[in-house]
């Protein structure tokens, strides 16, 4: 018997690491059915941010992969979601290579779909890119594509907490008016990021991030 979280989730196997936890293969105990569970690698501030902000998105959409619940055990917490099987765009594109174009249409299509519908709750993602957006193997061609990692989603209307130019985000996949003074999240970023992820998806190569101060010079300067 594997390690049990919170007297639950049996942890069983890991499936992937990102940079703030390890995701597992997770057999729930009370529901009786393996699920996924991001289990964070450090409990601090900016971390437990992150976890606040991301359990507490509960929009429903077929192409997003949102958490359904989350425990606690001792100083560690975890995300339950269910468990996609096919892996991430990126780590498609690092086997395979460029993907064909009517894949990438289709999966930018699905992406558009799930974002959509998180917009129209007033939500912005902030961090599109191959690596957040996970593939459910259909067994007839082009995967189902659902976005993950809602870490970073805020409310457009909500408080920021930072005054400067400085955003969370990945570089290359920013919109450029993100790095400057006063910026507020909007849709529009997160649909520069469904560009970048498309070209990227297309072609194999990664958008090559700037700078921020340099960007953010070239914006006050405009």
């Amino acid at each position: 018997m594997g390690d049990v979280f919170a007297g639950r989730y049996e942890l069983v196997d890991p499936l992937g690491e990102g940079g703030t936890g390890v995701v597992w293969r997770v057999w729930d105990h009370r529901a009786h059915r393996y699920c996924a569970a991001k289990v964070l690698r450090q409990v601090d501030a900016s971390s437990l941010v992150r976890f606040v902000r991301e359990q507490g998105v509960r929009v429903q959409h077929s192409h997003l992969l949102v958490p359904y619940g989350w425990a606690g055990d001792d100083e560690r917490v975890m995300l339950v979601m269910p468990v996609v099987d096919g892996g991430s765009a990126a780590t498609l594109l690092a086997e395979h290579g460029p993907l064909p174009a009517p894949w990438v249409a289709t999966l930018t299509d699905q992406l558009l779909q799930g974002l959509g519908q998180l917009h129209d709750e007033g939500m912005v993602h902030r961090d599109v890119k191959p690596a957040n957006l996970l593939l459910d193997a259909t067994g007839t061609g082009v995967p189902r594509a659902r976005l993950a990692d809602f870490g970073l989603t805020m409310s457009v209307d909500a408080p920021r907490l930072t005054t400067g130019p400085y955003v969370h985000g990945t570089l290359g996949y920013m919109a450029p008016e993100s790095l400057a003074h006063g910026w507020d999240p909007s849709p529009a970023a997160d649909l520069y990021g469904v560009g970048m992820t498309a070209r990227e998806l297309l072609t194999g190569q990664r958008p090559q991030g700037r700078d921020h101060d340099a960007v953010a010079g070239e914006l006050a300067r405009a």
